[in-house]
């Protein structure tokens, strides 16, 4: 028997196995290092209050992820307002719960008519400008004393659009510097 025919498979294949083993960490730890930037935007409580004919929904708006949160806004179907912060820190001392007013009375288009698809939606960028979205479904009930609509937004079904960068996007997005990060690490 020929032992080079059997020791040139077996440093081929632990070279391999070698090989796979660094590649996966690599993967793993750039996925893992990403998902520390990123943050996650939610409406973890919505308060509702009905006077006459006016509804006022107060939905709060915090950031649960590890990354800041930029550009952030808040938009309701068939409402004319929006609200909007620059940026929404993590859990730290920059922390902060957003309550966000939502005053819909009797001339709202959502309490007037109903409409086929209304949202809560909340929109927010991470450090390196990518979109993220989270849609709450809404649903219009009909009030018995009058011709207008309730508003009832739904906490517990979001939809979510958010960027899906391959391992290599996101190792390159890891390298880039930004000119605050310096002056953020020291404070």
């Amino acid at each position: 028997m020929d032992w080079s025919l059997l020791i040139l498979p077996l440093i081929v294949l632990i070279i391999g196995s070698i090989g796979w083993f660094v590649l996966r960490r690599f993967l793993t730890n750039t996925r893992n290092e990403f998902r520390e930037y990123q943050p996650t935007l939610r409406v973890t409580n919505l308060s509702t209050l009905n006077t006459g004919d006016v509804v006022t929904l107060t939905p709060e708006v915090e950031n649960l992820g590890p990354g800041v949160a930029y550009d952030c806004l808040l938009q309701l179907s068939g409402w004319d307002g929006s609200f909007s912060v620059k940026a929404l820190h993590p859990h730290g001392p920059r922390y902060r719960r957003h309550s966000v007013p939502i005053v819909l009375g009797p001339g709202a288009p959502i309490r007037m008519k109903p409409m086929s698809r209304c949202f809560l939606r909340v929109s927010y960028r991470d450090r390196w400008e990518q979109r993220y979205e989270c849609w709450y479904p809404v649903v219009q009930v009909q009030n018995a004393n009058n011709r207008l609509y309730n508003i009832r937004i739904d906490l517990s079904q979001p939809e979510f659009t958010e960027p899906h960068p391959s391992v290599h996007e996101m190792w390159k997005l890891l390298r880039q510097r930004f000119p605050n990060e310096d002056e953020e690490s020291h404070a």
